[in-house]
This record gives structure tokens, C-alpha cells and sequence, in this order.
């Protein structure tokens, strides 16, 4: 593996710098510059550098270090400018002052001191005359949350010098430092989670980097074709070093014990309510963890109290002996027990607790948890909780959740064992019909196994009374959308909703079907009830609102058909902001949407950024997802002009998906007309997106047949302005008649066709440019 820098480079404080710059040389009217900020931000590299780059040669720079030892002794931090030589104080100052202003000739000082807050008073007192004296501006970094000194606080308060609260490294930042001293690119998902553990702390973030590159965890990952090569992943959870845990436990293990106490109950358990960490610990301790920093209280939150730094955490559970944790997190399990107005996360974070800490776990408790979490989209939590659940008797329903879970988890073929197993038991013809549906959708989504979906729900009849195949008929429209029959999903889809006592998991495939068979056949009109009825069913039903981002991508692919990109934007920007926090696919999956609105839109190399990465460390199920990602991911890189990356691209969605997804043929051969025209087969990319359209013509999927009779037209086909005017009076949306105008333009030779185009686009609210959608 390529060894990390050694020197790690300074990001994201171009303009810190500039203020350094100016205070030193007085161009902004003060002697010099306070930097404050918590431990490990980075103060002293930033005032070493900043000093380093004014005017090299001319200034002579003295430094000087405050240290806790140091400052018991008079004058400690100056002990190198003092001359032992008299016992008068006031003259041994004047001697340390002399010293530390003198300068050659034609040169002058600049004087820095790290952790102020930790000066002598004499100290103090001889930087402040310093200041005063003008002798030599002054460059000073303290510790916010630490007492100083009157004299050091006087340099800021009296206006002499300027004071900067130098903050944490933001994520982007924290990811560029990474890439850079790496000497790659960083996985976004390893980036969100770098900055979420260190929180920007760029000494953390440099001891927690070289400890997991050490170990393995952070590495560079093969390379996936039409993916970057070589971008570093993170695996497996955060390890504190030793040196880490060393520079964490300077700063907690002097701490009184019922301060640390405070500090282990959150590490284990939080976030936790005031009163409730206040009663499991002592209020007063809670009251001083807070007025030293340790802790924050977030006022307007039902849990407010959070450990203030992330490894705070980590290291506190590292040095606690599994005797304690368990102790520990049994009296927070009882705590939250207790609580009158808990939440889900109150009910996840119980169970999990119950079993780290031993205690006996309730089966209906622990399914409960387990459906909560797959809500959250922490499905290997979820598969964990369920087998906690089975093992202490829990039936029916915890096998349910388990197979969702293993199905969200691409474990496709464990799910339909799990499901196999709960069909040779005794079950209701309700039940009978859930699992089928259950069956169905992994079948489809996880599998691509389409025809054992159909075979799934004629079995589930043939077993059932009439009165739950009302049920069954939301199956069939799903099948059907997927299989490319939007018409006969509509129907199936209308048999299904009038079905009396629909179960939640066939409304949610009858909605599906429906946003997929409306985008399609392009009557995108009718959708915005539809979907609005699903988000209200996946928002109020934990077991179905694991489908909200395959569900989020349906809606917004038929608003992307119809032109209606700024809508589908807005809808994906949603779900983003929602699932932003999710763990494992729920983070790659809205890249994937976020990547799809950016090439929508025009934005390639945003797009680009969002597309070509890995989607997620659990992997990549067949069919559904790598056929929107490739497709996505192929498109873009050919727009952008990278034929090569396109072609390979496209071989691994060969790979993946020998055979397309049935309903997404049309889109296939729209990323394959693509690839064509970037590699320069210009009439063969004009062939195939007619390929295209007469496979979208052939299942009524009229809103794909204007997308591929365009995109021949983009490419100088001057065929399609007959079949464009047609469909421009049967496709809802602004893209249609746009589509319709711009071949007619074409035909016609006329030389404003792009213009034509371009205005009627934005005419109908899509304002993507030329190379878009």
C-alpha cells in the first residue's frame, strides 16, 4: 500500500491565513492575533504557517510553548530567553522582553505562544507589555472553554489584538485533506463518515486516518469497471489508536470521577435526556461537564444531551471494562423503559442496550425494534434484532421483518429461504397473500426473477379464498409495470384499490405500479395524488417504508420522462435531506437519485461526481439498481465525451444484468445510443435509440418513445418530426411538444432550431442545457 504523507497539508483556511497575514504585519490596524478553538483544530499549524509566509527573511520568529508543568514555575514559558543571573523579578522580565523583541538590523520579530490559556501570570504579564509596547506584534492560540489569564484576556478585550474562532475542518474540507494526503480519491460515504467520527478535528482526523489505513480498514478499492480506479473505502467500525486515546485521555483523565461518570453513561447510551442522565448520575457533575465543554445541551430536543466530541465516546468505552459497560448499559436500558413519551429510536436504542448488557429480552420488544430500524434503513440491525427475536421465541412477524431485512441487504436468496420456511407452517389466507407479496418483491427487485414472482401469486390463488385476492391483483400490477405492461398494470392496479381491507404491503405495489405505469404511458397528470397517497402509506407503516427510495426513483424518472426536471429535483432533494443520515445503501442509493437530477439537469460533472462511485460495502443486487446506476453513469460519462469510460461502463451493466430489467429496455437502449454516438458511431446511436422507441411504441410506454426519438434527433436524425407531433398531443409535460418543435426545426434546416428548443423547454419549466436530457 503507498505509504501516507508524512506532512499533512493545510485545507480550508486560505482565509485564516490572510487574517494572520494582516494582523503580524499590521496592515489591519491590530499587534497581532488571538487564534482560539478546541483542541486539535489545527491552531498552532495554522499559526506556524501563517507566520512561516510573511515576508521569509525579514522576520525573526520566536516561539514559545505553555505547558501545565511549565506553569508553576515563574516565567516558565519564556525559560529560554531568562537570564539566571539576578534575583530581582522585574529586572529578569525586562530581560526576557529585551530578548524576545531583539532583531537584527533591517529585520523584525514576530513572537507566537501556544496555549495561552496555560501562562504564568509573569508570563502573561511579559506578553501583554509586548503588546502594549509595541515591541513586536504577536501571534497567540488558546483553548475555548479554558480559563486565561487576565493578562492574556486583556490582549483581545482592550483591543490589541484581533481574536478568530478557528472551527473544524467542514465535511468537503475534511474529505479534500483525506483524498490529498492519500493521494486518491475518497469514497463519499467514507468522507461522511470520517467527519461524523472526528467531526472535523484535523488532529483526530490524522490519527484516526493513519490507524485505520495501518489496519486495512481504509483502502483503496479494486477497481470496478466505469468506476474511478482505486477510490479509498472504509470498512468496519472506528478503532481508537493508542496515540489517539492517549491525546483524548490528557484532556479526560483528570477529570473527577462523577464527571467521568457522566462522560461513560452518554458514551454507551446517548443521546440522553437531562433528567434522566441528571437522576442515573449527579446533577452537579452534569452541570460541569457542560461548563467545561464535554457535553452539549440542545434545548429544543426531546434528548438533549450528547457527548461533545464523538471520540470522547469512543475512548471512554475503550477504557472501560466489559463489566461496567454492561452495567452501564443495563441502567439506561430500565432508564428508557421507564420513559412515558419515547420515540422509535428510544425503542432501537432499549433493545439494543437489553442485549449488549445481558439482561432478558422480551421477543415482541426485540421485533418491535428490529421493524423500527429496517424504518431507519439499518437493515443489519434489523436482521440482528430478528434473530435475537426468533431465538427467544418470537414467530410470524419477526420472520417478516428478518426476510425485508435480507432483502434490503442483497441477500436475495436468504430472504426467500426465510419466507420458504414461514409457507411449510400453518398460516391464514392473509398471511399466505403477505408473504407472497413479500416473495414477489424480492423476486423482482433483489432477484430479477420475474417469472417465479408470477408464479408466486397464481400459487397464493390457488391456495386462498376469494375474499384477500383483491390483495393478489396489487401483485399482478407490479409484475406487470416491471415486465414493461403499463397498461395492464393500470387495470390490475384499479382491481386492487377497490378491493375493501387492502393490506398495506399491496396498496404499496398497487402506488408503485401506478408511478411507474403513469410515467410511462406518459399521463404523468394523475401522478401527484398517487404519489402523495404512497409517502403518506410509507410514512405512517414501518414495515413498507423501506421501498421510499426505489419509490422516491419511480416518481422522479416519470417527472424526468415528462420534462419536468426542477419538480423531480425538488422531490429527490427531499428524500436526500431525509435519508442523508442512513446507514449502509441508504446513503448510496439517494447519490444515485442526486446523480440522475444533476445529468437531468445538465450538470455532467456533478453528476459525474455523484455517479462514479461504489454504492455500497454490502453489494450490488442484479437488475433493478445497477441497471438505473450504470444507465445513469454511462449516460453522463458519454455527454461528457469519455467514450472509453462509457464502454466499460456499459460492459459491466452487461455484467451485472444479462438481461435488462423489462420495463427499463427502453432506457437500456437509450445508454447504449449514447455510448454509440460518444465513441463515434453516430448513424449505429441513431439506429438504436429508434430501437428504442419502437420497444417503447410496442408496451405503450409513449413517454420513452419521445425520449429516444428525441435523442436521434439530438444526433441529426431529421425523421422524427411526424411521430414527435403525434405523441406531443397524447404525453403529458413540457418535453413532448419541446421534442416535437426541435425535429420539425431540424427537418426544416433551420439554424435557430437550438434556440427553438432551449426556449420551450424552459417554457415547460425544464431548464436543463443542450447536453441534458
Amino acid at each position: 500500500m503507498k505509504p501516507i504523507a508524512n506532512i499533512w497539508p493545510l485545507v480550508g483556511r486560505e482565509e485564516e491565513l490572510g487574517l494572520v497575514n494582516a494582523a503580524v504585519t499590521g496592515a489591519d490596524g491590530y499587534r497581532g492575533i488571538v487564534i482560539a478553538g478546541a483542541a486539535g483544530v489545527g491552531k498552532s499549524r495554522l499559526a506556524r504557517k501563517a507566520i512561516a509566509q510573511v515576508h521569509p527573511g525579514r522576520w525573526v520568529l520566536r516561539w514559545a510553548r505553555a505547558t501545565t508543568s511549565a506553569r508553576a514555575l515563574p516565567l516558565g514559558a519564556f525559560t529560554e530567553w531568562t537570564d539566571g543571573g539576578t534575583a530581582d523579578t522585574m529586572c529578569v522580565v525586562r530581560g526576557v522582553i529585551d530578548h524576545l523583541s531583539a532583531h537584527p538590523a533591517g529585520a523584525r520579530t514576530v513572537i507566537g505562544v501556544d496555549d495561552a490559556h496555560l501562562l504564568d501570570d509573569l508570563s502573561a504579564f511579559v506578553m501583554l507589555q509586548l503588546v502594549q509596547r509595541r515591541l513586536a506584534p504577536v501571534v497567540v492560540t488558546v483553548r475555548t472553554g479554558e480559563p486565561v489569564p487576565d493578562a492574556v484576556t486583556a490582549l483581545w478585550k482592550d483591543g490589541h489584538l484581533q481574536r478568530i474562532e478557528l472551527q473544524p475542518l467542514s465535511e468537503q474540507e475534511t474529505g479534500d485533506l483525506v483524498a490529498t494526503v492519500l493521494g486518491g480519491s475518497l469514497d463519499p460515504m467514507a468522507t461522511r463518515r470520517l467527519w461524523n467520527v472526528t467531526r472535523g478535528n484535523a488532529l483526530y482526523l490524522r490519527h484516526l486516518v493513519e490507524q485505520e489505513a495501518a489496519s486495512g480498514r481504509l483502502a483503496p478499492s479494486p477497481v470496478a469497471p466505469g468506476l474511478s480506479a482505486g477510490v479509498w473505502v472504509w470498512e468496519g467500525p472506528p478503532t481508537v489508536s493508542p496515540r489517539l486515546a492517549d491525546l483524548i485521555g490528557a484532556q479526560l483523565d483528570a477529570l473527577p470521577h462523577a464527571v467521568g461518570t457522566v462522560l461513560d453513561f452518554l458514551a454507551v447510551g446517548e443521546p440522553l435526556p437531562e433528567q434522566m442522565l441528571a437522576d442515573l448520575t449527579d446533577p452537579e457533575a452534569v452541570e460541569q461537564a457542560h461548563s467545561i465543554g464535554l457535553i452539549t445541551v440542545d434545548r429544543g430536543g426531546r434528548h438533549p444531551v450528547r457527548l461533545a466530541h464523538p471520540l470522547y465516546g469512543e475512548a471512554r468505552r475503550a477504557q472501560a471494562t466489559p463489566l461496567r459497560l454492561r452495567r452501564l448499559q443495563g441502567d439506561i436500558a430500565e432508564a428508557l423503559g421507564a420513559m412515558n413519551d419515547s420515540d422509535v429510536r428510544d425503542l432501537i436504542r432499549r433493545a439494543v442496550l437489553i442485549l449488549e448488557s445481558g439482561l432478558s429480552a422480551e421477543p415482541v420488544l426485540l421485533t418491535e425494534a428490529a421493524t423500527a430500524s429496517l424504518a431507519l434503513f439499518d437493515a443489519e440491525l434489523a436482521v440482528r434484532l430478528c434473530n435475537a427475536a426468533i431465538s427467544n421465541g418470537a414467530g410470524y412477524d419477526a420472520r417478516i421483518t428478518l426476510s425485508l431485512a435480507l432483502t434490503e441487504l442483497s441477500r436475495g436468496e436468504e430472504s426467500e429461504q426465510v419466507l420458504a420456511r414461514l409457507l411449510a407452517e400453518p398460516l391464514a389466507d392473509e398471511q399466505v397473500v403477505d408473504v407472497a407479496c413479500r416473495r414477489l418483491g424480492n423476486l423482482l427487485w433483489a432477484l430479477d426473477r420475474p417469472d417465479e414472482a408470477e408464479s408466486v401469486l397464481l400459487e397464493a390463488g390457488e391456495t386462498t379464498a376469494p375474499h384477500v385476492h383483491g390483495a393478489l391483483a396489487a401483485g399482478r400490477a407490479i409484475v406487470h409495470a416491471y415486465n414493461g405492461r403499463p397498461l395492464d398494470a393500470l387495470e390490475a392496479t384499479q382491481s386492487a384499490l377497490d378491493a375493501p381491507d387492502l393490506p398495506e404491503i399491496s396498496g404499496i405495489w398497487a402506488l408503485g405500479s401506478l408511478l411507474i405505469a403513469l410515467g410511462d404511458t406518459g399521463t404523468t397528470s394523475k401522478m401527484a395524488p398517487v404519489a402523495a397517497r404512497a409517502d403518506d402509506l410509507m410514512t405512517g407503516s414501518p414495515r413498507v417504508s423501506i421501498v421510499r427510495l426505489p419509490f422516491s426513483e419511480f416518481h422522479t424518472r416519470s417527472l424526468r420522462l415528462a420534462g419536468y426536471v426542477n419538480e423531480a429535483t425538488a422531490v429527490t432533494t427531499r428524500i436526500y435531506d431525509e435519508t442523508a443520515d442512513g446507514p449502509g445503501w441508504a446513503q448510496g442509493f439517494p447519490s444515485i437519485l442526486l446523480g440522475q437530477a444533476d445529468l437531468a439537469a445538465g450538470h455532467l460533472n456533478a453528476a459525474r461526481r455523484r455517479l462514479e462511485q461504489r454504492f455500497t460495502s454490502v453489494g450490488i443486487p442484479i437488475g433493478y439498481i445497477p441497471t438505473i446506476w450504470y444507465c445513469a453513469l454511462a449516460q453522463t460519462q458519454s455527454m461528457s465525451g469519455d467514450g472509453a469510460s462509457a464502454t466499460e461502463t456499459l460492459r459491466a451493466l452487461d455484467t451485472w444484468c444479462p438481461t435488462p430489467v423489462p420495463y427499463l429496455n427502453p432506457e437500456y437502449l437509450l445508454t447504449r445510443a449514447w455510448v454509440s454516438a460518444a465513441t463515434g458511431a453516430v448513424t449505429e446511436a441513431i439506429e438504436i435509440a429508434h430501437r428504442g422507441a419502437r420497444c417503447a411504441a410496442a408496451h405503450h410506454q409513449y413517454a420513452y418513445e419521445v425520449m429516444c426519438l428525441h435523442t436521434a434527433t439530438r444526433f441529426g436524425d431529421s425523421t422524427t418530426a411526424h411521430r414527435l407531433h403525434e405523441l406531443s398531443g397524447q404525453v403529458d409535460g413540457p418535453r413532448a411538444p419541446a421534442a416535437a418543435r426541435h425535429a420539425t426545426a431540424l427537418a426544416r434546416s433551420c439554424d435557430g432550431f437550438v434556440l427553438v428548443f432551449t426556449a420551450e423547454l424552459q417554457r415547460g419549466h425544464e431548464t436543463h442545457p443542450w447536453c441534458s436530457h
